[in-house]
């Protein structure tokens, strides 16, 4: 009858433990290089949808009656200071006093990749990332 040895399965060869760590020297870079690519993508999305939530905001108060350019700033610098998003610029085309009721009035809102990445080296490094809102003045 065969009968099977417990202590003789927990044994694992010599060469089996090498060709583990093998394996796992020449898959973990790739591992990390893969969850590092994964959490900057997803970064990017992120700022990517901030920036386009702040300019969306922004001009919507800026068009309203009664209101400012620099009151649309504020709501616009409100979303991405509370995100910390770093070197934010922000750009009415045309400027809003300067329009008539009924005229699109767009704010542009960029904002650097390098000062906003995760790693300093990566896919984004050296872009910028610009959203547009467009709204007409009320």
């Amino acid at each position: 009858m065969f009968r099977l040895n417990p202590s003789r399965m927990l044994r694992r060869s010599p060469q089996r433990r090498a060709s583990a760590t093998v394996e796992l020297a020449v898959c973990l870079p790739v591992i990390l290089l893969v969850i590092a690519g994964a959490i900057e993508g997803a970064n990017f999305a992120f700022l990517r949808q901030t920036l386009a939530q702040s300019a969306y905001e922004g001009i919507k108060v800026a068009v309203r009656r009664n209101s400012t350019p620099a009151q649309g700033l504020q709501a616009a610098q409100r979303i991405t200071q509370q995100r910390n998003v770093q070197g934010v610029t922000f750009q009415f085309q045309p400027d809003p006093r300067s329009v008539a009721p009924g005229t699109p009035v767009t704010l542009i809102v960029t904002a650097p990749g390098d000062s906003n990445s995760q790693f300093p080296i990566g896919p984004f490094s050296g872009q910028t990332i610009s959203v547009r809102a467009t709204m007409a003045r009320e």
